[in-house]
Order: structure tokens, then sequence, then C-alpha cells
């Protein structure tokens, strides 16, 4: 349930920065007039953009005739970046899938890297179990489908009035049934594959252990 949440909102935040981005610019005319840029930093370090964010913020305040403060803006990141670059935040964006984007200072980049790293070994075993899954419950609706076509035409040969249907419903159930016994081979390895991939999570479970929380 934790992490359901938290990937949830990772994905408010990295919608509502496509918007900030696709939508209008980084600046307004209005904010640009009263812009605190130590604040804007810390807001920019502390929800993990990168410097190309001063870049955009900059060139919309020069366009409406305003200057940037690099130096307060930097300073403000820096500090936002602390707060942000924190294992438990590296291990979701792993687990997420997402990529990092390597904003860290050197001081604490190691040890995202490494928690970001275990992110996404969570991320890659727990997709292998769900990709399993998926893989057994499709074939098993195609396999339910076989048996609903071998029913209709062991009824239709019970039924035939003539030899051309009978042979036509005797030839199907052959097909039939040869494509139900190869499907059942491939639902076992199937299932294997799941019991395997659930191990595999388990055991990176007990590996990991509940350093970045609940997963």
């Amino acid at each position: 349930m934790r992490i359901a949440l938290i990937m949830a909102a990772g994905a408010a935040v990295l919608a509502l920065a496509a918007c900030e981005t696709t939508s209008r610019p980084a600046m307004t005319s209005a904010q640009c007039a009263v812009a605190d840029w130590k604040a804007l930093g810390y807001q920019d370090g502390a929800s993990g953009r990168a410097l190309e964010r001063f870049v955009a913020r900059q060139e919309a305040c020069v366009a409406a005739g305003y200057g940037a403060d690099q130096v307060a803006y930097m300073a403000g990141r820096r500090e936002g970046l602390w707060n942000w670059c924190q294992p438990e935040r590296a291990f979701q964006l792993g687990f997420e899938g997402a990529s990092y984007n390597g904003v860290c200072p050197i001081d604490l980049d190691g040890v995202f890297r490494d928690a970001h790293g275990e992110g996404l070994r969570a991320h890659h075993a727990l997709s292998a179990l769900r990709s399993a899954e998926s893989s057994v419950s499709s074939l098993r609706s195609e396999r339910e489908d076989i048996e609903r076509k071998i029913d209709a035409n062991e009824a239709g040969l019970i039924a035939s009035q003539t030899d051309d249907e009978r042979l036509r419903h005797r030839n199907e159930l052959v097909r039939l049934r040869d494509a139900r016994h190869r499907i059942d081979g491939r639902i076992r390895d199937g299932e294997d594959s799941v019991r395997e991939s659930g191990w595999a999570l388990q055991r990176l479970r007990r590996e990991i252990g509940f350093r970045y929380g609940n997963w």
C-alpha cells in the first residue's frame, strides 16, 4: 500500500512537471518581477530538477526584461537537493523504473546511486513476476476458449446427420485436442516461471530488507 501511494504521488509530480514545461513558460513576467531566486532554487532542488530548470527560468525572465540571481538560486538549490537526495527517494525512483539524472551533490551521489540501483532491481524483479503471471493468465483464458470449442464440436459430432459433418467435427476435435495439449505444456512452463520469479522476488526482499520501507 505504501509503495502504491508513493508511486501514485511520483506519477502526479511527473505529470505536473510535464504540464509546466509544455503548457506555459518556466516563469511569467509577473513572477519574474517578484522572484525570490533562493526560494526558487530550493523549490527546484527539493523537486530533484536538473540545472536546466534554472536556464529555462532565466531565459523566460530575460525575455520579459528581468534578470536572474544565479548565486542565490544555486544556494537555494543546494539546500533543496540535500533534502531530495535521500536514499528512500532514490529507491522510490528506481522502484518506479525511473532514471536518476545525476543532480545530487558528490557527498550524496554515491549513496543515492546505490539505493537507486536497489530500487531498479526491485522494479525488475516485481515486473518479471507480474509479466509471468499475466502470461499464465492469458494462456489459461486461451485454454478455456479451446475447451468451449471442444465441447461445441463434441455436441456437433453427436448431432451430425451426414458423414461429411461427422468427419469435419472429428478433424476439428483432433486439432483442438492437440492445441490443448500444447497449451497445457506452455501453462506448466509459465507456472514454473511464476514460481521462479516469486522466489527471486522473495530473495531480493530478504536481501534489501526494510531499509527503504515496505515494498
